[in-house]
């Protein structure tokens, strides 16, 4: 007799005598008396509710074990993914960092064998391959923690007309030293049909953030213009986003009241059409970029497309050879401050829930 058997027989131990003496009864022809019934019945009805709870408690138990068996394999997926960007890290900084590393190696041993003088031209150039190194591992860190979604965001917030309308003076200085116009809305654009006031209008985004993404436009729209040329900055509040910014995998699908969408237009020399599909792949740097000696880690839209995702938002860019080139983002918007301050995340807010439906 096995523990379960010795189990039950312990529960049920008054529903089996009973259930005993019945066959015993019938064996012998015997009817059993109307009591007998009774009683019968009456355990009977006991074991029913005692089976429907066990039932019952079999189903949670069954829930449970699935919940925990899918929470099991979104763990196990996770720590999978970052493992892959783990390696995917280490394989960048072994491909990206060579290069320049060998550079000033080169230099150096050159100075120790006496072969070159370290005078101050030689020494510039491997202080500007160090700033070079410093600022890739700097890029990476922040795509590699990005992508792991081990950067906290502190959403706020923004009323969208002051924030836009603060961008003239942020960088103003930088286009004017690059001998370039540039001009900021004025206004922001409001679509037809969407109730929206500019005013009145909220976004929840991290400020420092966002402001990152569009300083990546305002900075690459400046290295592209030619002298003379210009970069113009506008919004524009819209109740879906734009074809030219598809949606994001992992940034969530949620339906927002509002969109608010920045795009930075610039005279430069645009993007060839083949090279326009890959332009926020990391370290992709088009052939546009070499012909003009433009300087970057090439991970700069790769951060910026991971922070709009951040922001349940959306990316994009428009662009031809000789035609100049659009970039922009739209992000959850808001009609008023109370709405917007109602979808608010914490911290630890999953990026889909932004936003309510």
């Amino acid at each position: 007799m096995d523990a379960g058997t010795v189990s039950e027989q312990a529960v049920f131990a008054e529903e089996l005598r009973i259930l005993k003496a019945a066959k015993a009864d019938v064996a012998k022809g015997r009817t059993p008396e109307p009591h007998e019934f009774e009683q019968l019945t009456r355990h009977y009805e006991k074991l029913l509710k005692t089976t429907m709870k066990l039932s019952r408690i079999s189903d949670i138990q069954g829930r449970t074990l699935k919940e925990r068996e899918q929470e099991l394999k979104a763990a196990h997926s996770e720590l999978q993914h970052v493992e892959q960007l783990r390696r995917q890290l280490i394989s960048d900084i072994s491909h990206e960092l060579r290069t320049p590393i060998t550079s000033v190696q080169g230099y150096v041993k050159a100075f120790l064998d006496d072969v070159i003088p370290p005078d101050e031209s030689y020494l510039k150039m491997i202080y500007q391959k160090l700033l070079t190194i410093s600022d890739l591992i700097s890029d990476l860190f922040q795509l590699s923690t990005l992508k792991a979604n081990q950067l906290r965001f502190h959403f706020n917030p923004v009323p969208v007309a002051l924030w836009f309308s603060a961008l003239q003076g942020k960088y103003a200085l930088e286009a004017a030293r690059c001998g370039v116009e540039l001009t900021v809305g004025p206004d922001i654009g409001v679509d037809a049909g969407t109730g929206a006031s500019p005013e009145r209008a909220h976004i929840v985004v991290d400020s420092l953030r966002i402001e990152q993404v569009v300083t990546n436009f305002v900075d690459n729209a400046l290295k592209f213009t030619p002298h003379g040329g210009s970069v113009r900055i506008t919004g524009r509040l819209t109740a879906e986003p734009p074809d030219a910014a598809p949606p994001i995998e992992h940034a969530g699908e949620r339906k927002p009241p509002l969109w608010f969408t920045l795009a930075v237009e610039d005279t430069g020399p645009g993007i060839p059409a083949e090279e326009l599909p890959r332009i926020f792949d990391r370290f992709y740097r088009g052939g546009h970029s070499a012909a003009r000696g433009v300087q970057g880690t090439g991970l700069g839209l790769a951060i910026a497309k991971e922070i709009v995702a951040q922001h349940g938002g959306r990316i994009g860019a428009v662009s031809a050879a000789g035609a100049g080139s659009r970039f922009l983002f739209a992000v959850p918007a808001f009609h008023d401050a109370a709405d917007a301050d109602g979808n608010t995340p914490d911290f630890d807010t999953d990026r889909s829930k932004l936003f309510s439906t």
